[in-house]
């Protein structure tokens, strides 16, 4: 009995102390995360909660602005940033454990601005579109000549530009059919009432848990293996599907 007990507590003090927990910052982006009573829900947020708690990793969810969530998980060790677009510019910046949840994004406008034809995405600067600065479609528009105050809106928060573009104020807006209906329905609109005008192009590898560049390897191994399994369990599906389900009774 003694050998036993004097076992378990080595491991314990064996245990790496960053096996004990870490926050997991995001933001309001339905369905991939959003707050419903109180709580941190939506497909990526309870995939990645269902991963670390198969992995044994106490993890907390924290939902902020984008802009202070991805500056916190850059700042603290033990962190990691949902649903975050993995591509070149910012292969370094962070570890990755992925990919996650995604849905193909187009170019949108209002049914009855039939004024409005697009061929490529260099068409779309006649039109104006609202962003927020440092999202990844920023960096894209203006690649392909946008330009900041006369055809880019820099807007705060995720779902004002589809505030300004449901009155009016906005010709185009960026989404995708996963997404759109959750941010359109609290409007009083139905997806229905978009039409896609574009594919967009976005050349990253999909949505990502990215981790603090310093985060420990064994950690984030131990969590991609766990995603990794969920998905061949179904479990990525089931979670798909739950959603989708709850967007179809929003019509």
């Amino acid at each position: 009995m003694f050998v036993r007990m004097a076992l378990f507590v080595m491991l314990a003090m064996l245990r790496p102390a960053w096996a004990e927990s870490m926050t997991i910052y995001t933001e309001h982006f339905p369905p991939y995360q959003f707050i419903q009573e109180g709580k941190v829900v939506g497909i990526n947020a309870e995939l990645i909660m269902l991963v670390c708690e198969r992995a044994e990793v106490d993890c907390e969810l924290e939902l902020l602005p984008w802009s202070r969530s991805f500056q916190l998980t850059r700042q603290h060790k033990l962190s990691g940033l949902i649903s975050t677009a993995r591509y070149k510019e910012r292969e370094q910046q962070f570890k990755w454990v992925g990919p996650l949840v995604k849905s193909t994004s187009y170019l949108y406008r209002l049914k009855h601005r039939d004024d409005i034809s697009l061929t490529s995405l260099s068409d779309a600067t006649r039109y104006t579109i609202g962003i927020q600065p440092n999202d990844i479609y920023e960096a894209v528009l203006l690649k392909h000549g946008f330009e900041k105050g006369k055809n880019l809106l820099n807007v705060s928060y995720k779902n004002a530009d589809m505030q300004l573009f449901i009155k009016g104020k906005l010709d185009l807006i960026i989404g995708s059919p996963l997404t759109l209906n959750y941010q359109i329905h609290p409007l009083g609109f139905a997806f229905d009432d978009l039409v896609p005008v574009l594919e967009f192009p976005l050349d990253v590898q999909g949505n990502y848990l990215a981790l603090n560049a310093a985060f420990p390897e064994p950690l984030r191994e131990r969590l991609q293996w766990t995603l990794d399994s969920l998905r061949v369990a179904g479990d990525v599906d089931s979670l798909i599907q739950k959603y989708q389900v709850a967007q179809t009774a929003m019509n």
